[in-house]
């Protein structure tokens, strides 16, 4: 079961049916303020959900912040490409109408990082997802999505005054289209705001954390490459046990593929999950958890916008290793027992490095966020 304690200002919520049935009742119960932020907001049962709590919440500050990637991807399908499937195409279109009609509805609707026809800015992504309530607010990994909702993922809600200002903050300055780097400091909870700018920066203390474990790091991510899979070889050849559980279903197979093929010379245990998770957390040491929208990969340190928090709770740590680590590490299977092609395993980590090369020499240029077109 979930950490209940009413005096606690965390609650661990597994799976998006624990997540929603909470944040729902915080919509519901706003009566300031409701601001959501997502990088994926699809019109299919799990988003026009989302967006029907919106528009019925009885808060006078309603706001949504959504990334250009929705307008742009439905369903996992690029719908720039041609022979979009009907459903593609109606769902798009669904979405759209969506939006315009929160808009009618007096619900601020804004887009971060508009490609604006720039097929060069499409990489570069507001990847946050943030939801305040009030006093409340919610991070974490997942979107507002049939598919997302269907995978394993994780929130995490935080009740706390202080905290909630400073996700406010970082809220007002991405819907002004001035994103700015920003890390705090609240007791046992740190928490790191990217910018898609500052991001090698702000992530160094994060790296230098896995870098120097001394006894263990395991992380959970369906996309972890450089720089994030050097730290942990570097903290595996510091003597640290190192344990990586990524889904074998990946829907993006390129990562599973050069996962396979640097994991065991780096020293690190890779180990196959046989559903798809889309959670991304780290737990360091036993005493630190780093969990929030960050994939752990080249794009959430070149040019991404994430939030990432670094929690140093015994409580929710305990409550952690029980729901999350505990099954991954019962029902994982060692990688060993996969056979990937070497050619597979070379042209991934290929790509993977012509890729982050690229984003490297792209920036995200003046305007970050744009009005709902109307």
């Amino acid at each position: 079961m979930p950490v209940t304690d009413p005096a606690s200002r965390y609650d661990l919520l597994i799976g998006s049916g624990a997540f929603w049935t909470r944040a729902r009742a915080d919509v519901a119960a706003a009566r300031r303020r409701v601001l959501v932020q997502a990088m994926t907001f699809e019109c299919d049962t799990a988003g026009a959900a989302v967006a029907d709590a919106i528009d019925t919440a009885t808060a006078t500050d309603r706001r949504v912040l959504v990334d250009d990637y929705s307008r742009n991807v439905i369903n996992d399908t690029m719908l720039p490409l041609p022979a979009r499937p009907a459903s593609v195409r109606a769902e798009a279109k669904a979405t759209l109408a969506m939006f315009a009609n929160l808009a009618a509805r007096d619900v601020g609707v804004r887009i971060t990082n508009p490609v604006l026809g720039n097929p060069l800015r499409y990489p570069l992504r507001n990847h946050k997802k943030l939801l305040v309530m009030d006093d409340v607010a919610f991070i974490g990994g997942i979107n507002f999505s049939d598919h997302n909702f269907a995978w394993h993922d994780l929130m995490l809600r935080i009740a706390d005054r202080s905290v909630v200002d400073f996700l406010v903050a970082d809220f007002e300055r991405d819907w002004a289209g001035r994103p700015a780097g920003s890390t705090g400091t609240f007791g046992d909870l740190e928490l790191i705001s990217l910018d898609g700018t500052t991001n090698g920066a702000l992530m160094r203390p994060l790296l230098d954390l896995v870098e120097g474990a001394r006894t263990s790091v395991e992380m959970i991510s369906a996309y972890p490459t450089m720089p994030f899979v050097e730290a942990l070889a570097t903290a595996a050849r510091g003597g640290a046990q190192v344990d990586l559980y990524t889904p074998a279903p990946n829907n993006k197979p390129v990562i599973r593929d050069y996962l396979t093929g640097v994991a065991q010379a780096a020293g690190i245990r890779l180990h196959l999950l046989a559903e798809m998770t889309h959670a991304k957390a780290l737990l360091i040491d036993g005493h630190a958890l780093v969990l929030g929208s960050s994939n752990f990969n080249f794009a959430s340190h070149r040019t991404s916008s994430d939030i990432v928090a670094v929690i140093r709770n015994d409580a929710l740590i305990a409550d952690f290793e029980a729901r999350m680590m505990g099954p991954a590490r019962a029902s994982s299977s060692d990688a060993a027992g996969m056979v990937t092609p070497r050619w597979r395993q070379r042209r991934a980590k290929l790509a993977l490095g012509i890729a982050d090369a690229a984003l490297a020499r792209l920036g995200h240029g003046r305007i970050r966020a744009i009005d709902w077109p109307v």
